[in-house]
């Protein structure tokens, strides 16, 4: 091979290697991947993510999924440890004024659920599908990054570790 066509070959690998980042093949959390946002009714705003955790019990997902609401400032309206169900609200505006109202719904379940889960198509046990639901009013000032960073935020720190992008 000459040296003015290696030289060629060389450049274009090395165009290819430097296009691979920006391609989309940086490695994103599972909830980002998993965001999803909807219209629902009466100008209505549906956002959704889920994620399955490996290492944790039900019991200690739900307990800290509980946990980190609370000290979030939701209020739990509804809680069944049974079917892993967390149901809460905010309110935007004075306790005194009708503001408007976001409602959080949390459920814990088996990943095996669906399609036996990522760990099951590992070989191992499957763990435990978190889904978090919020349905916010039109008129409430939501924007749609600050939900996915919230959930991603929440199911880190309910994993028990942290979200890097917060």
């Amino acid at each position: 091979m000459n040296r003015s066509r290696k030289s060629f070959v060389i450049g274009v690998a090395c165009l290819v290697f430097a296009a691979i980042p920006a391609t989309g093949w940086a490695v994103t959390e599972p909830c980002e991947k998993n965001f999803t946002v909807k219209d629902g009714f009466f100008d209505r705003k549906i956002y959704k993510t889920w994620q399955e955790l490996l290492a944790l019990t039900r019991q200690a997902i739900f307990m800290r999924t509980y946990t980190y609401l609370v000290k979030g400032g939701w209020v739990i309206n509804l809680t069944d440890e049974e079917t892993g169900v967390i149901s809460a609200s905010q309110t935007e505006g004075s306790s005194g004024s009708a503001g408007n109202m976001a409602n959080l719904n949390v459920l814990v379940e088996s990943a095996g659920n669906y399609y036996g889960g990522v760990a099951s198509r590992r070989g191992v046990p499957a763990g435990f599908r978190v889904t978090m639901t919020i349905s916010a009013p039109g008129g409430l000032a939501v924007h749609e990054d600050m939900v996915r960073k919230e959930f991603c935020a929440a199911l880190a720190e309910i994993k028990g570790g942290t979200y890097a992008a917060r």
